[in-house]
């Protein structure tokens, strides 16, 4: 079956069209103004058989049509743009790898990748470490326990030697418009197996893009027990952690 004059047509121009995209939408264009033409002769009475080949007659040399859309949409731009895209691309994982490595640029310390706090971090002489354990939801944030150290703070001219935990926490988000939670606002108390509690402050270390890491100082933790539970929060809106240390408090 003989194809069609338009299908014809259209095959000729596009063999002078180098670009793809360029080829699909001359076809698309050349299609629509053919069957208008067509359209138009076959109102008039003409047949359609003849009234496609008159419109098709009308359009001219298609080698000629083609070369000069050729010319109007050439390949060079595109190639080009695709270069330059790829030339990008290439940068970008470059300087993101040498950022990961070095820890340089958005990925410093302070900025996107948090590091480990070291103990201690208030002064002091570690006596033993442990094991921070726990996650939740804190008014939106998510918390993550992360380690703790029991730590004999020095005497100083005001107070005498004391004994408290610090344990890392992580709190974090996913919308980079929120602030970052303010922890040390938030109720926080720990509690003895036996049931007695006590205070616990928070202080801030590194801030990250998304996370925002804190040390938890469990104060005068009691003497003889190695577990504790850190509350967070109030009634209803509460996370709860739980600390396990390496050797029992030992005496004040």
């Amino acid at each position: 079956m003989p194809s069609h004059p338009f299908v014809v047509f259209c095959d000729h121009v596009c063999k002078s069209i180098r670009w793809p995209p360029a080829q699909r939408l001359a076809r698309e264009e050349l299609t629509a103004h053919l069957e208008d033409h067509a359209a138009a002769l076959e109102a008039q009475g003409v047949p359609p058989e003849e009234a496609a080949t008159r419109a098709v007659e009308a359009m001219g040399d298609p080698k000629e049509i083609g070369q000069q859309l050729d010319r109007c949409h050439g390949p060079f731009i595109p190639r080009l743009s695709q270069f330059f895209a790829y030339c990008a691309c290439v940068m970008f994982l470059f300087g993101f790898c040498i950022g990961v490595l070095n820890r340089s640029g958005p990925f410093r310390n302070d900025t996107l990748l948090l590091s480990s706090p070291t103990y201690p971090d208030w002064g002091g002489t570690m006596l033993c470490q442990g094991n921070a354990q726990g996650s939740g939801s804190l008014g939106g944030y998510a918390i993550s326990a992360k380690d703790a150290a029991l730590i004999r703070l020095p005497a100083t001219k005001y107070s005498p030697s004391e004994q408290e935990i610090q344990a890392t926490v992580t709190v974090s988000h996913w919308q980079l418009w929120t602030d970052h939670l303010a922890l040390s606002a938030v109720p926080c108390t720990w509690t003895d197996p036996s049931g007695v509690s006590g205070t616990v402050s928070c202080h801030p270390t590194r801030s990250g893009l998304l996370s925002k890491n804190w040390i938890l100082r469990l104060e005068a933790p009691t003497p003889g027990y190695r577990w504790f539970t850190v509350t967070l929060g109030r009634p209803g809106d509460q996370c709860t952690l739980e600390i396990t240390l390496d050797e029992e408090v030992p005496p004040a």
